[in-house]
């Protein structure tokens, strides 16, 4: 039987980086390593590493290497497994809870908290467009900090949607930072 689309839950980490806790309950669960970044382009930016479980479940680490924020995606082929899976694992990572990351940052916010929350929401969205986490990561895009709007740019690496590749092409014409704005365009040139 071909598989035409995997399931998954996404939990975004507590700990900065997350990847000795996930990878200790790897080896306590004798996952085997199936694939990495490792030596990639992308592994600049991003570390990932992808166990498998047995024949139809997998969990995957991936990290911003920049912010440090990272989550465990537990995916598979049955949606009852993968759900049932990801609570055990959820046990032992503690992750943030959906209400937890969409939480508004305070106006005290430090910036680098403040980056990391938006890194940690787009690596909390699955392939299918979410209105919630969008507003937060496009409001970032306009915020007065070009150090946020940045960042706001560069978590869309982590999100298939047009709306963020939208959300680029606003950028790229009307960003006011030219380094922003010529790393935005550096990103749409990437697609």
């Amino acid at each position: 039987m071909a598989v035409d689309k995997y399931l998954e839950h996404r939990m975004v980490l507590r700990e900065l980086p997350g990847l000795e806790k996930v990878a200790n309950i790897a080896q306590r669960g004798g996952w085997q390593v199936v694939e990495t970044n490792e030596g990639r382009a992308d592994a600049d930016y991003k570390t990932v590493i992808t166990w498998g479980v047995n024949h139809d479940l997998w969990v995957t680490y991936i990290e911003d290497t920049i912010t440090h924020v990272s989550c465990a995606v537990v995916f598979g082929t049955g949606q009852e497994a993968v759900d049932d899976y990801a609570k055990r694992v959820s046990f032992f990572l503690e992750p943030f809870s959906r209400e937890q990351l969409l939480a508004p940052g305070t106006s005290t916010e430090a910036r680098t908290e403040k980056a990391r929350r938006i890194v940690r929401l787009t690596l909390a969205a699955s392939a299918e467009f979410d209105e919630e986490i969008f507003a937060v990561i496009s409001e970032a895009s306009r915020d007065q900090d070009p150090q946020i709007r940045n960042i706001a740019a560069w978590s869309t690496v982590y999100l298939t949607w047009p709306q963020a590749e939208e959300m680029l092409r606003w950028m790229a014409e009307n960003e006011p930072n030219e380094d922003v704005r010529n790393g935005v365009r550096g990103l749409l040139a990437q697609q």
